[in-house]
């Protein structure tokens, strides 16, 4: 027979994790409104150009990226991007599955280049129906390639590079916005300090067996930064891990977004083992001449 205490123990764990969930998923929204959601970022990007971005990696510019927003005549919409580095640092993201390609190297000192690439599918009602992504290295030759496919609150997610392969299947949150750590978002709109969002991040620089990690983001105020030699108003968007995922507790932010005040993504700061990427958004005229220098390049 269970004893008073045993059933106290029960009701106090339940009040414990029932108020987590209203305070962290429930309450946000109707205090300060919706996060944004696929619907409405598509909706602010359907008249918006290509967009460009200089990239940063620990205080250096090693290389830019593209990304652009295309609806089909089926009805579905891609958002498709391109990720470039001239140099890529190899003793900052040497972990994971750098390894194996390093060891083909007979001169450390070769310099790499990167490329990965990018292709998010979502359906006219706003829901995300696949992902593809990958990564080459040159002159390795190397490609990394990640496919994923939404069913549901289900992610069938398959890993391959060379004679490795996994697949697996994870648990997606409703209503999470899947993201890539090389990809800049473009457009948050609606942001109001208070909001909260679940985002699924995939990324090449993690383990193969273990390419997602579920962030959260939070609209934590505003804060002012000079863009193209103008100071702007910007929401401060922070990414942490989500403490309704794992064990652990670990509250150092793993990203940051300043985005102005109409919903435009200005600025995005990711950490990758310590280090910092920054992309930092390119203005329409340096967009153009970065599109006709890389259509060269093909």
């Amino acid at each position: 027979m269970y004893s008073r205490w045993f059933d106290v123990a029960v009701v106090m764990l339940w009040v414990s994790a029932m108020s987590w969930l209203v305070t962290q998923k429930v309450l946000p929204p109707l205090l300060v409104g919706q996060p944004p959601s696929y619907r409405t970022i598509l909706e602010a990007r359907k008249s918006e150009p290509p967009v460009g971005w200089k990239m940063i990696f620990n205080g250096r510019q090693l290389g830019w990226a593209l990304s652009n927003t295309s609806r089909l005549p089926d009805g579905l919409t891609e958002i498709r991007s391109r990720v470039h580095f001239d140099e890529l640092p190899l003793e900052d993201i040497a972990p994971g599955w750098l390894r194996a390609p390093l060891r083909l190297i007979k001169h450390p000192q070769t310099q790499l280049q990167m490329d990965a690439e990018s292709t998010l599918s979502i359906d006219s009602l706003g829901r995300l129906l696949r992902f593809d992504s990958a990564v080459r290295l040159d002159p390795l030759g190397t490609v990394v390639k990640l496919k994923g496919i939404v069913d549901g609150t289900k992610l069938r997610l398959s890993i391959s590079s060379g004679d490795f392969s996994h697949r697996t299947e994870l648990y997606l949150p409703m209503d999470a916005l899947l993201d890539d750590a090389l990809t800049p978002q473009t457009q948050l709109p609606g942001l109001r300090t208070g909001q909260t969002w679940t985002v699924p991040t995939y990324s090449p620089f993690r383990p193969q067996n273990n390419p997602l990690e579920i962030l959260q983001a939070t609209v934590e105020g505003t804060e002012p930064i000079f863009w193209n030699g103008c100071p702007q108003h910007t929401w401060l968007v922070v990414y942490r891990s989500d403490p309704g995922f794992g064990l652990g507790s670990d509250n150092t932010p793993r990203g940051r977004l300043w985005v102005r005040r109409d919903g435009t993504v200005l600025k995005q700061q990711v950490m990758i083992y310590g280090s910092t990427m920054v992309f930092v958004r390119l203005p329409d005229d340096e967009v153009a001449a970065l599109e006709g220098t890389v259509g060269s390049r093909r």
